[in-house]
């Protein structure tokens, strides 16, 4: 769609968890939109529930983004010229406008009590009719209370907005029941606080997840009422479900956590592309795309309605390409941190066969644990053990590279007379502790001649 002014766009996570993958999602599509429009990204901090939030959540939040490379322009450690931007240090705004509300008739104080409610809605249940609050309230408010919440008089008709994705949107107010928009204990709803932030701090374009689509209609009634801008649209992105077809759950789906990507060892370039391609597709065969590519080629009409299923299969597959892309010294050096028993030369010397069999980088520990663990001798019979001292003896005289050791072990299989499987086998068994390997000849040359003989004959 057409843009003729300044962008702005946002997401506001809220610290009451681990990072969740969502939340890198939804910043991935902000943050290509606002530089493809010259814009500015905003990070806000929704950390109005005070009994779930932690500092170290919100720690979280900026490593994993920054990990990522998904930078933003204003937030809570940059400032800007719309700070604070924690929710909870911005509550009196919210109380500000509550107040404005209720003096201009369109919101009210609610002193009912949760049991009065529940009875509301039992009694709706038993009608057989959708539950709306009563407006008691409203109508008829109890003279001998003093808590209250803070309800939004809806005025009904009809909500209509623009979409992005899905184009011309339009609910029925008339069917949305009077609303909570601060609590009680002071706080401001989700459905009150966002709003009034997007208002206040100008932003333009609204881009978040589809889960959020049914609350637009409360929102922009607030926005109305209170007689800010609305944005200029929304775009509501399809949801990230997990293999199963459900929601992603940061209770269920070990995926939904962020930060489990960058311990296992995924490369965050390679994470990103495929985040891009979870509901967006270019409308061609490419597959990787740089950061610079995707801002080239984003666009809101090529993405899709309907959610889109996380697949580790073509994780792995993507981030191994891009392992295989890496210069030796690049992925030596993203192997380090993974790596920390092994010295810097022996890592560079282990990339070439590495390379080729991983798809993220923590499987480096599987395959050179061998040279900081001695694995236990295997239990050998008097003829396996007669080539394991063949093989000694061919490698004793043997340079300590990959190719001679090779070329060594393939004359003692030959003299042998049996398979390389049957040969090797028990080779890789003594020397590494592990069924699968890396190439044999390599497994070698890795290790210290004098600690691999020693292994090999201990076997023997």
């Amino acid at each position: 769609m057409a843009v003729s002014e300044p962008v702005r766009v946002r997401i506001a996570p809220s610290p009451t968890g681990f990072a969740h993958l969502g939340t890198a999602s939804t910043a991935l599509y902000n943050i290509l939109f606002a530089r493809k429009q010259g814009g500015t990204f905003v990070l806000r901090i929704d950390d109005t529930d005070m009994e779930r939030n932690r500092p170290e959540y919100e720690a979280l939040i900026y490593e994993s983004l920054r990990w990522l490379g998904l930078d933003w322009d204003e937030g809570p450690d940059k400032g800007g010229p719309d700070a604070p931007y924690r929710q909870s240090e911005r509550v009196d705004l919210y109380r500000e406008d509550a107040a404005r509300l209720i003096k201009e008739g369109s919101a009210y104080r609610c002193y009912c009590t949760p049991e009065e409610l529940e009875a509301e809605r039992r009694q709706a249940q038993a009608d057989k009719r959708p539950y709306r609050y009563s407006r008691r309230c409203l109508l008829n408010p109890p003279d001998d209370r003093s808590v209250f919440a803070v309800r939004f008089k809806v005025p009904g008709g009809e909500v209509t907005f623009t979409d992005m994705v899905r184009g011309e949107m339009r609910f029925d107010a008339d069917l949305i029941g009077d609303f909570i928009i601060m609590k009680s204990d002071g706080f401001p709803t989700y459905q009150f606080a966002s709003p009034v932030d997007d208002a206040r701090m100008e932003i333009t374009h609204v881009i978040r997840g589809e889960e959020h689509l049914s609350n637009t209609p409360y929102q922009l009634m607030l926005v109305d009422a209170l007689g800010y801008k609305r944005p200029v649209a929304y775009a509501h992105m399809p949801l990230i479900l997990a293999k199963d077809g459900a929601k992603l759950s940061k209770r269920k789906h070990p995926e939904a956590n962020l930060a489990l990507f960058r311990e296992q060892g995924y490369l965050p370039e390679a994470l990103l592309n495929y985040l891009a391609l979870l509901g967006w597709n270019p409308g061609t065969e490419q597959e990787i795309f740089s950061f610079d590519q995707l801002l080239e080629a984003f666009s809101f009409e090529r993405v899709q309605r309907a959610g889109a299923r996380f697949d580790w299969e073509k994780l792995n597959w993507m981030d191994g390409e891009y392992i295989r892309n890496l210069s030796d010294d690049e992925l030596a050096t993203r192997l380090e941190p993974f790596l920390q028993n092994v010295d810097g030369e022996t890592i560079r010397r282990a990339i070439p066969p590495l390379r080729t069999r991983m798809f993220k980088l923590s499987q480096s520990v599987d395959y050179l644990e061998y040279l900081w663990t001695d694995p236990p001798p295997p239990s050998l019979d008097a003829e396996t053990a007669q080539r394991v001292r063949a093989a000694v003896d061919a490698l004793r005289p043997t340079p300590w590279e990959p190719e001679p050791i090779e070329s060594a072990l393939e004359k003692a299989v030959e003299t042998s007379g049996v398979s390389k499987g049957k040969f090797y086998n028990p080779l890789r068994d003594a020397l590494t502790g592990k069924k699968v390997s890396l190439p044999i000849h390599y497994a070698f040359a890795l290790l210290p001649k004098d600690k691999a003989l020693s292994r090999l004959e201990r076997a023997a």
